[in-house]
């Protein structure tokens, strides 16, 4: 699934009105808003909502869920392209006179991608195990963030294929989790690691460690467990039946973000 984001593409202060003009493009709602004589860009006319309520309009645009992402990457982006060109050429003709001063600022060349192909560890970490916040001796790492699920229309389902059905996001409680180690190599695979949106969990676990920061959290472990495999001519699998207190050690001390309020995540076993 790759997403692009129109919304800091545009800056007039009627954007909103603009994008509502066009029925389907924005779902229901202000879109955003950009103020030429103001540099401080905000997607929601309320900025007293958290920031992650601001997003009316542009996590709504996107397309290729139901392509592959290794084969059809660049029609992803080429298609996601059109679509924001051809909208903003709407606008733009809609209303020449009101809209003549309407700017396209930038959009990125490169699609982010949302969910990805994830690999199968010797442990799948579970929504159940981000909310009970379950632990395990093996959790070198946190995580922290929201479940944010992208929810697409069947093919043929939607008016408009590049814009999405519905977007579920759940704060929970808002409070770190644990990442089991076995969820960051491979179970068939030995010298297979993982990080980021690769790693072993479910669809809604993953919709929470999809999120950048806590990437590279997985980013830390496994160079560190690399690290170890070549030192010890061992596999990650290795690592954990038998150098799993050295591999958490290296972690903590090359691990100097604080997670956890107040400190550091401890990883010990509940």
């Amino acid at each position: 699934m790759c997403t692009t984001r129109p919304g800091s593409s545009i800056r007039a202060a009627q954007t909103s009105a603009a994008s509502e003009a066009l029925p389907g493009l924005v779902r229901g709602g202000a879109g955003p808003n950009a103020n030429p004589d103001n540099s401080t860009f905000q997607f929601s006319a309320d900025p007293s909502q958290a920031w992650m309520m601001q997003f009316p309009a542009t996590h709504y645009w996107e397309y290729g869920q139901w392509l592959d992402p290794y084969t059809s990457g660049e029609l992803v982006r080429d298609y996601l392209m059109r679509a924001l060109y051809g909208t903003f050429s709407n606008v733009k003709n809609a209303d020449p006179e009101q809209y003549a001063n309407l700017e396209f600022d930038w959009m990125a060349f490169v699609a982010a991608q949302g969910e990805f192909r994830r690999y199968r560890g010797d442990h799948v970490l579970t929504e159940n195990d981000i909310r009970n916040h379950t632990r395990y001796n093996d959790m070198p790492v946190s995580n922290d963030g929201f479940f944010c699920i992208h929810c697409a229309w069947n093919p043929g389902e939607g008016k408009y294929d590049f814009r999405l059905k519905d977007w579920i996001m759940d704060v929970r409680d808002q409070q770190p989790y644990g990442i089991p180690f076995r969820c960051l190599y491979s179970a068939n695979i030995d010298n297979l690691l993982m990080a980021g949106k690769h790693i072993s969990v479910t669809h809604v676990a993953g919709s929470s460690v999809k999120l950048m920061g806590n990437g590279a959290q997985h980013g830390v472990a496994v160079a560190a467990a690399a690290f170890l495999c070549n030192e010890h001519d061992t596999t990650p699998r290795g690592l954990y039946d038998a150098r799993l207190d050295e591999l958490v050690g290296l972690v903590d001390r090359l691990n100097g973000h604080e997670h956890a309020p107040g400190g550091r995540f401890v990883a010990v076993p509940g």
